[in-house]
């Protein structure tokens, strides 16, 4: 029976205990990326459709969409990730494409499809978000902030997994894959999916490719496995490069964080380029914060300019798990 106590599945109404930790802890975090020279912005909560839309990882599967009777009916959409927004505020603001700009904001977003870890459609989204710089050391500002504000909201058994969305994209052009069966392998990848890679690829590659993709697939691990992924490439100038650089961002990490390779973890949004990084917490069974690098969204809007950042959802960092 449709009764007007009802609301809509998966979306909760905050009673006084739970909205008030969740406020307390919002004003605890941007205060935190104030003090550490973020900007705080507040991006719109609706945005064009058109403006969201990517091959593979979809942000615009993400999204409700709706008729705008204020533009002759053009579709609009309720945001699902403020990146893409904060990308568009970027591009305004930024006097060049080498303008180094740090952003800030916590914002609702509605996801029209959920995760395993994340129940509810809505989520209180945080993020971090630096462009303009290209160099390394604005990855690592970002991995450290995201481990500090991690810590604020007292999540301390924190493990990183680190990836470069290159190097996958490298490997997949050594199979020389149909686009077809590139598009379709990642979802498997992501979900070490042997089985499924096999019956989608079937005659259409021989044993050899299939045992370097299990091969592929194996590759995680922490620092001592470093060695190994090294040796499995060699050859490959851009994939060494980027593991070079993969190992210079946990070399400047807090030992006391544990961080690990993993090469097919590749479930991102298509607009990841680069370094990609995702982090988990003992209490949570699936990844808490995700984020990396981003130059393929920046483009949409005008400027190329070099962008990474973070977002986690701050209401299911707080009440699941």
């Amino acid at each position: 029976m449709i009764t007007t106590w009802s609301i809509p599945d998966k979306v909760e109404d905050l009673y006084p205990q739970k909205a008030l930790e969740l406020e307390k802890n919002r004003r605890a975090l941007v205060d935190f990326f104030l003090k550490n020279k973020f900007e705080l912005i507040s991006p719109a909560m609706i945005e064009y459709a058109d403006n969201v839309s990517f091959n593979g990882k979809s942000v615009d599967s993400d999204m409700f969409k709706l008729s705008d009777p204020l533009s002759s009916g053009r579709l609009i959409g309720i945001t699902p990730d403020l990146t893409i927004q904060t990308a568009r505020i970027d591009n305004y603001l930024a006097s060049s494409s080498t303008d180094i700009k740090s952003y800030c904001y916590c914002g609702p977003v509605l996801k029209a499809d959920t995760s395993s870890f994340n129940q509810s459609r809505e989520e209180l989204q945080v993020g971090v978000e630096i462009y303009g710089n290209e160099k390394v050391e604005a990855d690592i500002t970002v991995v450290s902030t995201l481990i500090n504000a991690l810590k604020l909201l007292k999540i301390k058994d924190i493990l990183l997994s680190f990836n470069d969305i290159t190097i996958y994209t490298e490997f997949l052009k050594s199979l020389a894959l149909s686009a077809h069966d590139s598009k379709q392998l990642r979802s498997f990848f992501a979900k070490k999916d042997l089985i499924s890679i096999k019956n989608l690829l079937g005659k259409n590659i021989n044993s050899d490719k299939i045992s370097k993709i299990e091969l592929f697939m194996d590759m995680f691990g922490n620092d001592k496995s470093f060695k190994k992924i090294q040796e499995f490439f060699v050859g490959n100038r851009v994939i060494l490069d980027r593991l070079k650089n993969l190992k210079k961002i946990m070399n400047a990490l807090p030992s006391s964080v544990k961080i690990i390779i993993d090469l097919s973890d590749v479930d991102f949004y298509e607009y990841h380029s680069g370094f990609i990084f995702s982090a988990y917490s003992s209490k949570y069974t699936s990844p808490i914060a995700k984020g990396g690098r981003f130059e393929n969204l920046t483009t949409n809007f005008g400027k190329k300019r070099p962008a990474v950042g973070f977002t986690f959802d701050l209401r299911s960092l707080l009440f699941v798990g």
